[in-house]
């Protein structure tokens, strides 16, 4: 187990898991993990200093709203922070969708195209750096 915070990115899109990994993993303050489905994100997010999770909400075997409901099953203790991804408008999906029946543990929701360096403040902001 490292002794820095574990960002994990859990997204299908090849090129968008590898531009987040590489712009999150220019950060010396925290070690980036990848999954591109819901069971590998899974698996990586049971480790111990998985602190964050930037979370597609659409992936090929599972939703982001099952995906944190498995995690609150399967994790019960010192749960990461969600930050949420997704490429659906604010009318089609509200972020209140999203983030009221995991208050607390979702702590933001980004829109495709989101401006980049937010997201790694917000990362920073949610692993207590």
């Amino acid at each position: 187990m490292s002794s820095k915070p574990m960002v994990l990115v859990v997204d299908d899109n090849d090129m968008m898991r590898k531009l987040l990994a590489v712009e999150l993993g220019q950060d010396p303050d925290f070690v980036v993990e990848v999954a591109a489905t819901g069971a590998e994100g899974l698996e990586k997010a049971m480790a111990p200093d998985c602190s964050v999770i930037v979370l597609d909400m659409m992936l090929p075997d599972t939703d982001g709203l099952r995906f944190i409901q498995d995690l609150q099953r399967l994790r019960t203790a010192d749960l990461p922070s969600i930050i949420a991804i997704t490429g659906a408008s604010q009318m089609l999906v509200p972020d209140a969708m999203i983030e009221a029946p995991h208050r607390g543990l979702v702590s933001a929701v980004f829109r495709k195209p989101f401006d980049h360096a937010k997201l790694h403040e917000t990362v920073r902001f949610c692993a207590m750096l």
